[in-house]
């Protein structure tokens, strides 16, 4: 099963423009961070999940939501605490996949977005 990713902006860059006091190359850099990060972090979560590494999955979906927090991205902002609770408890597990597949599409389309960006 896979997400439709709906359409128009998936981010908010306020707060890193916030803390960057107007440094286009500090805000650059983060979103260069974010756009390097991201796809090793989420096949990490995949990986944990396949292979029933239930703290492994709820320690990177931790690692990961800052970041999901600070690009505003509000979308995904309980779907990664979902996770992150999911693998520290060894609860509700059967919602996994799917919220993967969402956090996937969703961070994989803003990725795209800012690599036309910067």
């Amino acid at each position: 099963m896979s997400y439709s990713v709906p359409e128009g902006k998936l981010y908010n860059l306020s707060t890193i423009e916030e803390i960057s006091h107007g440094n286009d190359a500090f805000v650059k850099k983060m979103l260069q961070l974010f756009i390097d990060t991201m796809p090793p972090a989420l096949n990490e979560l995949r990986s944990h999940y396949a292979t029933g590494n239930w703290a492994g999955l709820g320690a990177i979906a931790h690692k990961i939501k800052p970041s999901i927090d600070t690009m505003g991205i509000e979308l995904l902002r309980d779907d990664i605490r979902m996770v992150e609770k999911c693998g520290k408890e060894v609860s509700n597990l059967e919602l996994v996949p799917s919220l993967l597949d969402k956090i996937d599409a969703v961070i994989y389309a803003i990725i795209e977005e800012l690599k036309s960006q910067i």
